[in-house]
């Protein structure tokens, strides 16, 4: 007879346990995702190295993702006109090929700044593809029933690696140099395209296609009318929009923190990244354990990672900021759970690509002013006015209002679902 722990962890892990596909896409994550953030600290690292200033690092951010902020609301539509599949082993083939470059550029002599903008600008490119592919294929290795749960996993592997990747890395930038780190990221590329290859085609969960007509850009117009007709997903997106424009430029403000405000190295660094990751990995394993995603979990989740942001700008120790980041991680981590799982449950399945699309432009495409902005503040105002004012305040400001319309909403006799 199985005991409660066993029943728990077979509900958390019920897409993994089910679906053999989404077991090969599970265990690659597992190991790219902490080469990713190996990289991230490393590189964040590398350009604060080479020109101590924040506003490089708003650059880089915005770097990264201005081929998003440009191309970004065509990728859902175009995903929608390709096989998933194939896309993502692309995606990732291409990605691997980008963390090859900055590798061979360390081991070669000093890599100049515009050279690692450059590189991050060809990985931003390829997310206008992969950002939704890899959304929209959870729901064909998993199917419709299993989707929340396979979501709020996809949120623990993300937020696992936020926890061990940083650490990992802060330790391995003052252990062994920060070649090694970009070459590890390179290599952690390889399970993931090998458990791509080795999925089985035919137990995927397709929808049925609409036919592809008319033009890229109009598919793309057609995916931002269809959200404005729909009140609760342009909700989402709005929201989604000011936590991530303003909220979450923790690569541009964690650095200068830890360098300037803390006056401390890369292990600091790596800690700072990881008790955000901790918080966050409790927060997605709360989330999958929950099975379901509600409007009162994605709103008060965003008032609290304000709330949060707004206490971390006054502190001045590393013990401080730690304790600060593991709540904002779980509420960052509850927030994304809820409005990944609410949007895709809008959405119809023939336009499912287009709305994780505008979903994925939420975050990655509003990200190059916001670190802009970040690294503008950083530079002028220090760490804490960026954190209180261009995150804290916003995204506060934004869960309060979102919570006000919904209860307008209900009052005029229109309540949204509240757990779907």
């Amino acid at each position: 007879m199985l005991d409660a722990s066993d029943l728990v962890l077979g509900r958390m892990f019920a897409s993994v346990r089910l679906h053999r596909n989404y077991r090969l896409f599970f265990g690659g994550q597992m190991v790219s995702l902490v080469g990713t953030w190996v990289q991230k600290v490393a590189q964040a690292w590398l350009v604060l190295e080479l020109t101590r200033s924040g506003l490089a690092l708003g650059v880089l951010a915005a770097c990264q993702f201005v081929p998003y902020a440009v191309f970004g609301l065509f990728g859902g539509a175009i995903v929608d006109r390709l096989d998933k599949h194939r896309t993502l082993i692309g995606t990732q083939a291409a990605s691997m090929t980008c963390a090859g470059a900055i590798t061979v550029l360390l081991f070669t002599g000093v890599p100049k700044v515009w050279e690692i903008d450059a590189i991050a600008a060809l990985q931003g490119l390829v997310l206008v593809l992969d950002a939704p592919a890899r959304q929209s294929f959870t729901i064909e290795m998993v199917g419709r029933e299993q989707l929340p749960n396979a979501i709020a996993l996809n949120a623990t592997l993300t937020n696992a690696a936020r926890a061990l990747g940083p650490a990992v890395g802060g330790m391995a930038i003052a252990g062994v140099g920060l070649r090694l780190c970009f070459l590890g990221n390179a290599l952690s590329y390889l399970p993931v395209v090998a458990g791509l290859l080795l999925m089985r085609r035919d137990e995927l969960h397709r929808p049925a296609r609409a036919a592809a007509r008319g033009r890229i850009l109009r598919g793309a117009v057609d995916g931002l009318r269809l959200a404005s007709t729909m009140p609760t997903v342009a909700m989402i997106l709005i929201l989604v929009c000011a936590v991530a424009g303003l909220g979450t430029n923790f690569d541009v403000v964690l650095p200068f923190m830890a360098r300037t405000t803390l006056r401390e190295g890369p292990r600091a660094l790596g800690v700072l990244f990881a008790c955000f990751g901790v918080g966050a990995l409790g927060g997605a394993l709360l989330s999958a354990t929950r099975g379901r995603a509600s409007h009162a979990g994605l709103l008060g989740s965003a008032a609290a990672f304000g709330a949060l942001e707004i206490l971390l700008a006054p502190l001045r120790t590393v013990l401080g900021c730690a304790a600060v980041l593991v709540g904002a991680g779980a509420a960052f981590a509850v927030f994304t759970a809820n409005a990944n799982a609410l949007l895709q449950l809008h959405a119809p399945d023939h336009l499912r690509g287009r709305m994780l699309g505008l979903y994925a432009y939420g975050w990655m495409g509003t990200a190059p002013l916001g670190g802009l902005l970040a690294g503008w503040l950083c530079e002028h105002g220090g760490p804490g006015l960026a954190v209180a004012l261009g995150g804290g305040g916003v995204c506060l400001a934004a869960g309060l209002a979102a919570a006000l319309w919904l209860r307008a909403r209900s009052g005029a006799g229109e309540p949204p679902r509240r757990d779907v």
